[in-house]
């Protein structure tokens, strides 16, 4: 090869490399610039959206406490029937202006479900009351509104915790001796389980000495 065809070579070749290097270079300065707001619409995201998880999580035990009663009393009218004294809290999650894209896809799933599960709750309630003939406690009503709600503030909780971690910021973990959202959640979530195992008890006690009862009345003296 004579010695114009190798400058002319060495030419191209370099021309090529120097558009590849501009071009990566591009490239990393795009992906650096896009990760940076990445990272910033993450942390915004995290510190708007853990606030409004943590309010409805506040709600959430505002209606699990929710007994139907006040001051020791029903709620009810002339204090004889067992009445919700609090309203179910609200979260609009895409009312709040946030980048959403730039959360895990399960995460990013599991927020945005939370109004679709409160929906859902309020939809058995109403079927419970459509129906409810257990004047005036309402037993079975306030049962399943405390514990679905109980239930739904820990899992507000819970996803108001991986929030935190997934954009870095510090967990939020009470100390000991100190109020804590969740072990009074939990405690309601007990309660009512154990009161729901006390009654079912009770009904298979108070079934089978009827049986008995049954049988002893048809046996041949």
């Amino acid at each position: 090869m004579d010695t114009g065809n190798v400058s002319a070579v060495i030419s191209a070749t370099a021309g090529i490399s120097g558009v590849l290097l501009g071009n990566s270079f591009v490239a990393v300065k795009e992906w650096l610039v896009n990760r940076s707001r990445r990272q910033k619409d993450t942390a915004y995201l995290a510190i708007i959206v853990v606030s409004h998880l943590d309010r409805f999580a506040n709600g959430c035990l505002h209606v699990a406490l929710d007994d139907g009663t006040e001051y020791g009393r029903p709620a009810g009218r002339n204090e004889e029937e067992y009445t919700p004294t609090t309203t179910p809290p609200e979260f609009q999650p895409l009312d709040i202006d946030v980048e959403w894209k730039v959360l895990p896809k399960d995460l990013m799933y599991a927020i945005l479900r939370l109004p679709d599960q409160k929906e859902k709750i309020q939809n058995t309630l109403a079927g419970i009351a459509e129906f409810d003939d257990d004047y005036p406690d309402h037993t079975n009503y306030f049962w399943t509104r405390r514990r679905a709600y109980a239930d739904l503030g820990l899992q507000t909780s819970d996803l108001a915790q991986r929030l935190r971690r997934h954009a870095g910021m510090p967990l939020e973990l009470p100390k000991a001796g100190e109020w804590c959202r969740d072990e009074d959640l939990r405690g309601v979530v007990k309660k009512i389980d154990d009161e729901r195992d006390a009654h079912k008890r009770r009904i298979t006690e108070m079934t089978s000495k009827r049986v008995q009862g049954t049988r002893a009345g048809i046996e041949p003296a």
